[in-house]
């Protein structure tokens, strides 16, 4: 309800700002909710919408409170069943970005077994719907210490031709560009030559430093 004051406010910002903002919308992706967001997102002059999996039917898996949840379950499974979220976001076309790819490692908890198949169907999917992965530096202050997606999986995301763009996942003003310089070595390190920007929805590849 309160998106178009939003937006009326953001615009102002935009003109008065020195620096270049644009307006994007990161979304939570819900197995059913696709064409729901494809409206919502229709009426706004977005530059890019982001689109993430927070929640595992009720379950929302980077809730602290909530983690022993992996062991409930099984991590091997709760793996399974995110990464086929990301694949149905992906594969919705409603996106331009997929957030945090590997969120589901926030907590430290990962596969004792090789699940790099699952990351590859990922890929595939992601490289078909044309849907850039972010490369973002949260990770980094959170239990898996490591940036998204982790090294293993860029170099996947790199051999199936799906660009990247670079994100702090900053929730504070003094945030931003948090750990861009990490992001950017990994980046460079597994090939990486580009990243994506984004105006009005239309994507551009920009030298990365």
């Amino acid at each position: 309800e309160t998106m178009p004051a939003y937006v009326e406010n953001f615009r102002r910002t935009q003109e008065s700002s020195k620096l270049p903002v644009k307006l994007g919308v990161e979304m939570d992706f819900i197995s059913g909710n696709a064409e729901k967001v494809r409206e919502f997102v229709s009426q706004f002059p977005f530059d890019y919408v982001i689109g993430s999996v927070h929640f595992i039917g009720d379950w929302e898996i980077d809730n602290p409170d909530q983690a022993q949840e992996y062991l409930k379950r099984g991590i091997m499974q709760v793996y399974e069943r995110y990464f086929a979220l990301v694949e149905q976001l992906c594969a919705s076309r409603v996106f331009d970005i997929l957030a945090h790819p590997d969120l589901v490692k926030i907590h430290g908890y990962k596969p004792d077994c090789d699940f790099s198949y699952i990351l590859n169907d990922v890929a595939k999917t992601m490289a078909q719907a044309d849907v850039c992965a972010e490369i973002n530096m949260r990770g980094l202050t959170r239990p898996c210490k490591e940036v998204y997606p982790s090294e293993q999986f860029l170099k996947i995301l790199r051999a199936h031709g799906v660009s990247v763009t670079f994100g702090s996942d900053s929730h504070e003003p003094d945030e931003l560009g948090r750990g861009l310089s990490e992001g950017l070595r990994l980046a460079k390190k597994v090939g990486y030559t580009d990243a994506c920007v984004f105006d009005h929805r239309t994507k551009r590849h920009e030298r990365i430093a």
